[in-house]
């Protein structure tokens, strides 16, 4: 029968120094809210309660958990201890084991969290905690263990004699108790000397007085610790975030030809032998279908390419293109924009809300806006779909294999029909049939072909 179990997330810092007017754990990290990363890692858990003790900006905070977690509101900032002391209440009758973590630890993965229960539960633990080994370890709680490795106490480093701080592993700010241990200890818990904080990690020789055992599980990888106080850790952060996902999408078959420069966002899927060169960022909700190749300079997010796709140095947002598309370079594929098989489109072109079927062209320069195009469609360089009147936005509809002469304008609402010519630099003020030839300005049917 498995452990109860419920989580505990500490988000009640402040922005101090990050200097920002956002609340800390809502500042994005690699393409999401720092909170979001402790919030995915309780909830693999299945925890049945996550409580967030918020405090400084406690709205919009309270408003980013929605129905993910119990806010809980901590009044006065006096320490971790004091903090968790307020989720007290809430497990009177709790006889399970509780998970406490801070909501800037968005460095550490969901399978070191699994781990670390594990190891809480095989050692019968009342007390578990992580830690890592670091080169430095400046700033950190410093764990101290007696003659026989076992841990006795974490000393923050601001109270560590100079022999402590030499000492290289750190705590990690990841925490399993034993409810009723955890209860106790707390009620036990005084202020740190000379101060009116309470510390969370000054708990654990109150559990070795009760007679709890305590223990610790390191992590290998150190930078899963690191802590996010301010801009440059921050920025390190997203760095260590971002090429994680590289290294997944790699290990799933992708080609990265510099992995350094490329942003790739936590929800994106990227098929097998798709090649990705370097300063191209894939956000959002974006999927990539096999065998594709994203250029230098591209910026795709929330949009879906299917397979052999090729965009050179282009933008494409929230926007479908079908197998075999190729775009740019310096494209712009705005939002609402869906490309059937093959369609081409060329440098500097602009697309929005725009339907276009199979085998069709964009030339470069053209700007084609609320339009639904044809199959085999030839626009033309410099080709502009006029569709707002300085009031509303109207729609241009193109039929099969019609041919759009450079810089020709459309000025909508109007149906251009199927293998119609417009000649080039024309300007169409309304309907044309199909199978005919329209020149001038206005244009005007030249003549039936034959």
């Amino acid at each position: 029968m498995a452990v109860p179990l419920v989580a505990i997330i500490l988000a009640a810092g402040d922005s101090t120094r990050m200097n920002s007017k956002i609340p800390k754990v809502l500042l994005p990290v690699a393409g999401q809210p720092m909170i979001d990363y402790a919030l995915q890692n309780a909830e693999a858990l299945k925890p049945s309660k996550i409580f967030t003790v918020v405090g400084a900006k406690s709205n919009e905070v309270m408003d980013h958990l929605e129905k993910r977690a119990l806010p809980i509101l901590q009044t006065q900032r006096l320490g971790t201890g004091h903090a968790v002391q307020q989720v007290l209440p809430r497990l009177k009758s709790f006889k399970g084991n509780v998970l406490i973590l801070h909501a800037d630890a968005c460095l550490i993965r969901p399978q070191t969290i699994l781990a670390l229960r594990q190891f809480h539960l095989l050692q019968n633990s009342a007390a578990t905690l992580l830690t890592a080994r670091v080169e430095s370890p400046f700033g950190y709680g410093r764990i101290l263990r007696g003659k026989e490795g076992e841990v006795e106490r974490i000393v923050e480093e601001t109270h560590a004699t100079p022999e402590e701080r030499h000492i290289n592993e750190i705590n990690g700010g990841v925490y399993f108790f034993k409810a009723t241990v955890l209860a106790q200890a707390l009620k036990d818990l005084k202020p740190a000397k000379g101060q009116r904080e309470f510390y969370l990690t000054d708990i654990i020789p109150l559990v070795l007085n009760q007679g709890g055992k305590v223990h610790a599980l390191m992590v290998p990888d150190r930078t899963e610790v690191l802590g996010i106080n301010n801009r440059n850790q921050l920025a390190q952060a997203h760095r260590l975030l971002n090429f994680r996902r590289v290294e997944e999408h790699q290990r799933d078959g992708v080609t990265f030809l510099n992995p350094k420069t490329v942003e790739v966002g936590a929800h994106v899927v990227i098929g097998r032998d798709t090649v990705i060169e370097g300063n191209v960022q894939l956000l959002g909700e974006t999927v990539i279908g096999e065998d594709g190749r994203i250029e230098s300079g591209c910026h795709i997010q929330s949009s879906k390419l299917g397979r052999g796709v090729v965009v050179k140095a282009s933008r494409i947002v929230e926007s479908q293109l079908g197998d075999h598309c190729d775009v740019g370079p310096f494209a712009h594929v705005r939002s609402g924009s869906v490309l059937d098989k093959k369609v081409h489109v060329g440098t500097n072109a602009e697309l929005k809300n725009a339907t276009i079927a199979a085998g069709s062209k964009v030339g470069h320069f053209s700007y084609v806006g609320d339009a639904k195009l044809g199959k085999d469609v030839n626009v033309g360089a410099g080709c502009v779909f006029a569709n707002y009147d300085g009031k509303n936005k109207h729609e241009c509809q193109v039929g099969d294999k019609a041919f759009l002469g450079s810089n020709s304008t459309l000025v909508a609402p109007v149906k251009i029909g199927a293998k119609t010519v417009i000649g080039a630099g024309s300007v169409v003020t309304k309907d044309v049939p199909a199978g005919v030839t329209v020149v001038g300005v206005p244009g005007r049917i030249f003549k039936n072909k034959k």
